[in-house]
């Protein structure tokens, strides 16, 4: 079957958890336990795009808001073909300068998704009739909201340039040689009691916009942890676009960018491989999608490695040595994470590299900073 009812827990031979569709994770069967025993919980999973018009009667814009289940297999969600998402509603973008956007933004979402808002969920639920012929006591509710960043941070109403995720002070760095982990994630309930004592100056602190979300109104919902891992635009048009753009800088200042575009353009045809016929800065920005830096980020590394680590040119000094390790290292931990990122399925112990090759990343990148590349 192309559905899944249930929530599952998977395992290898070695009983190691596995990760796969949304039924294997922890938020079905967490959310399974706060609901009375037999019934089906329907994870609903929303999408949302600023999406252009036209431009013959102005700029005008639309929000069409889009909506699938988690039941459906992943791979059956995610082909445009198969027609699992559908549209349900088009929201107005009001004229440019217009206050209050965001609150109307989420009156309108209210209106459209106003059933999933007052579901009881200590009430039967709703009986509804299944694929497989049978009736189950359902409960839809709000699991997930695909969206690029600025969706989010309407979502979740917070300030431009804060984390939807987490209260990490706005604009602070990520850290050059330290990794911040998740530890300080965002409480919805702790803001409504701020917002009901009327602590503004507390909200503005964590980059809160003081007023009522409407997501807060969910039943089971945390709408600080609704945002979805954007592969696209947050890894390979965000740091991994950026980290090529240092390491041709630094490739410049080091007088080895010809050696790196001849090794780059000389990749061969191979099955799984893409070729590039032209180098990297030679292409307009636009040419660069997701699918033109995946392929690169699998040669990346190997296309640096004998340039930076390999070479027999004795006329380098030490710092110049030490640069150059630190850039390959780099270099080679972010292409690691794209990589290992990009898996179908996890594990228990491949859930754990990903992290180990994040926090190698922040330990080398700041050698970008230090030559100010």
């Amino acid at each position: 079957m192309h559905v899944n009812f249930q929530p599952v827990r998977l395992a290898d031979s070695d009983g190691r958890r596995i990760y796969s569709e949304r039924n294997t994770g922890d938020w079905w069967w967490n959310t399974q336990h706060q609901l009375p025993a037999g019934v089906t919980i329907v994870p609903v999973i929303c999408a949302s795009n600023k999406t252009h018009l036209t431009n013959f009667s102005g700029d005008q814009h639309a929000w069409p808001p889009y909506l699938t289940i988690g039941h459906i297999r992943k791979d059956i969600r995610r082909t445009p073909q198969k027609r699992t998402w559908i549209a349900v509603g088009l929201i107005p973008c009001p004229s440019k300068g217009a206050k209050n956007i965001d609150e109307g933004w989420h009156s309108a979402v209210g209106t459209v998704l106003s059933q999933l808002m007052h579901l009881d969920i200590a009430g039967p639920g709703l009986k509804w009739d299944c694929v497989d012929r049978f009736q189950r006591q359902c409960y839809p509710l709000l699991a997930a909201w695909v969206g690029d960043y600025p969706e989010q941070v309407m979502i979740a109403q917070v300030s431009y340039g804060s984390c939807p995720m987490c209260e990490i002070p706005k604009g602070a760095p990520m850290g050059h040689s330290t990794f911040w982990p998740l530890d300080n994630s965002r409480d919805q309930h702790i803001y409504s009691e701020l917002l009901e004592d009327n602590h503004i100056d507390a909200l503005h602190t964590v980059g809160v916009h003081p007023i009522c979300n409407q997501f807060w109104q969910y039943p089971l919902c945390n709408v600080y942890q609704l945002w979805q891992p954007d592969q696209l635009h947050q890894l390979l048009l965000g740091s991994v676009y950026d980290l090529l753009h240092w390491l041709l800088k630094y490739l410049k200042a080091r007088n080895v960018k010809d050696q790196f575009d001849n090794r780059f353009t000389s990749v061969p045809r191979y099955p799984g491989l893409q070729h590039f016929s032209k180098p990297f800065n030679s292409l307009k920005s636009g040419t660069w999608q997701g699918k033109e830096i995946r392929g690169m980020i699998r040669t990346l590394a190997v296309n640096c490695a004998p340039i930076l680590v390999c070479s027999t040119d004795d006329g380098k000094t030490a710092a110049e040595t030490a640069s150059d390790e630190m850039v390959m290292a780099a270099v080679r931990a972010e292409c690691e994470f794209s990589l290992l990122v990009s898996r179908q399925n996890h594990s228990d112990v491949s859930l754990k590299a990903p992290d180990d090759a994040l926090k190698r990343f922040y330990q080398k990148k700041g050698i970008v900073r230090e030559l100010k590349m």
